[in-house]
């Protein structure tokens, strides 16, 4: 009930004469008019940036560069206190570059994807920039990536037990218990993610599309890059005494001939 039903609006410019109707009418009086309506009746948004300078774009892409080498540097101390053990952090490292390296790789790929093959825009793949959705992408893979394998890299070392290194054996069986959860923990990540991908409109596109490669290729780099690399090909010591001849990942307890009960 109070909202302006009629409104009237007077305005003067000397340089239009108002006995000059059509002039007026075309120069001042629908101008102002429009402007007038469309500031009472239309929501307006501020304004977005659509384009970066070359300077701002090199300042923005060096800012990227150093988060990702502090934050590559932090996990390396981390893993190297929790496992005490250099090898066990260069192997995180690795595993790490190796995800963020083929995750920009992928997206470059999209491009080309989209330019040669069509049919893929219909997915949402395309020329997809790097910008701060994508540089969150690639930060949130590195968190991925490392959860996955400080869980197979510390399965590693409580199979190891008290040996100075792990072994074939002990990187395999290490290996064999995780991958069942390595899977399932990928796969309904993987799931959710698409579903975003397909449904959440251009906003989620670049972030979704490098999130999924990187869980693909952090699901593949834990089990085929990460424990390899802590792999020694020495062979675990050999038991002596009454231990001899019982292979040393035997965790099986050894009988011991015991004098009857009297």
């Amino acid at each position: 009930s109070d909202a302006v039903e009629t409104a009237a609006i007077v305005v003067k410019d000397p340089a239009i004469s108002m006995y000059d109707e059509d002039t007026w009418r075309t120069r001042l009086a629908s101008t102002e008019w429009e402007i007038a309506r469309s500031a009472l009746t239309q929501a307006t948004t501020l304004a977005g940036v659509q384009q970066f300078s070359a300077e701002v774009a090199k300042s923005f892409q060096a800012k990227a560069i150093v988060a990702m080498m502090l934050s590559f540097m932090l996990i390396l101390i981390y893993v190297w206190v929790r496992f005490g053990s250099v090898r066990y952090s260069l192997a995180a490292i690795v595993a790490l570059v190796h995800d963020v390296t083929i995750a920009v790789g992928l997206i470059a790929v999209a491009e080309v994807l989209y330019e040669v093959f069509p049919a893929v825009r219909a997915i949402g793949i395309r020329p997809f920039k790097i910008d701060l959705a994508l540089i969150a992408a690639l930060l949130t893979i590195v968190g991925y990536s490392l959860n996955d394998t400080i869980v197979i890299l510390d399965r590693i070392r409580e199979e190891r037990g008290k040996l100075p290194y792990a072994t074939g054996e002990v990187v395999n069986r290490a290996i064999s218990m995780t991958i069942s959860r390595t899977t399932i923990t990928s796969g309904t990540t993987l799931l959710a993610v698409f579903v975003l991908f397909l449904l959440g409109g251009d906003a989620l596109s670049s972030f979704t599309y490098a999130l999924m490669c990187g869980i693909i290729m952090g699901t593949y780099s834990s089990v085929a890059v990460a424990a390899p690399l802590v792999y020694s090909k020495k062979k675990a010591p050999q038991a002596t005494g009454k231990y001899a001849g019982v292979a040393s990942d035997d965790r099986r307890p050894v009988v011991v001939d015991e004098a009857p009960a009297t």
